[in-house]
């Protein structure tokens, strides 16, 4: 059976790390709390002329002192360790991310009143990890994802689409999104990503820094439509019929 972490058992972790590498940076004599005091000096030093107007001095200070801190901070044993076991548990996360199973929404009837029910979600939002739901019978509802690292590919064919729009959300740093969606179902994409291909149908476009809006031409007056508002810093983003 897979581990789970929970976010309070790693961020323990991480702390532990954190202080075993200020430990090491103490006894081999690497942490300089004088080089931090004057970086964080220099900040706040140009902070305070930036306020007063005098920007060009302002801005100097500030930058050196920024630069002063990253070196720092880069260079101790605690954010080395720190980073290292990051990317460890990362990697981690994606060798396993296949085995992860789609749970199949639910309505749970609220304590609160029975007027009022809980959906239970298709995905739950992770750091790491790959969200897939291919090849499998279900209801479609709204989706939100949230997401670090990772793809997306979700099967749409099917599904059971109800009347109406149906909302999909997908926000994500790094990696690709591929939806296929069935053809008698119209489409909305909004799209905004940092450097990525986006393709939907026949439209493809390449490019950096963009933000496009494409939709079908029937689709206002289509009985079920789908509308997709999708974020990345870098990855491709892939729209079609299947």
């Amino acid at each position: 059976m897979k581990r789970t972490f929970y976010k309070t058992q790693i961020m323990g972790a991480l702390l532990i790390i954190f202080a075993l590498g200020m430990l090491l940076d103490i006894i081999f004599h690497r942490f300089e709390p004088v080089a931090l005091v004057f970086s964080v000096a220099l900040i706040l030093l140009g902070q305070y002329f930036r306020k007063k107007e005098k920007k060009v001095r302002g801005n100097v200070l500030f930058l050196v002192g920024v630069f002063t801190l990253i070196v720092n901070v880069f260079s101790s044993a605690a954010f080395q360790l720190v980073f290292v076991t990051l990317l460890i548990y990362g990697g981690y996360e994606l060798l396993m991310s296949n085995q992860r199973r789609v749970v199949t929404p639910k309505l749970v009837e609220s304590t609160q009143g029975k007027r009022i029910v809980q959906v239970q979600p298709f995905f739950k939002n992770m750091l790491v990890g790959n969200y897939h739901m291919m090849g499998s019978v279900y209801e479609l509802h709204d989706i939100n994802i949230r997401y670090g690292l990772g793809d997306v590919k979700i099967d749409l064919t099917t599904a059971m689409i109800p009347e109406g729009e149906t909302v999909l959300v997908i926000h994500g740093l790094v990696g690709n999104i591929r939806l296929y969606v069935p053809y008698d179902i119209e489409i909305s994409l909004n799209h905004s990503v940092l450097l990525g291909n986006i393709s939907m149908l026949e439209y493809k476009e390449k490019g950096f820094n963009k933000n496009i809006c494409l939709v079908t031409e029937a689709y206002q007056a289509a009985p079920r439509r789908i509308k997709i508002i999708s974020t990345l810093l870098i990855g491709d983003t892939e729209v079609r019929y299947a």
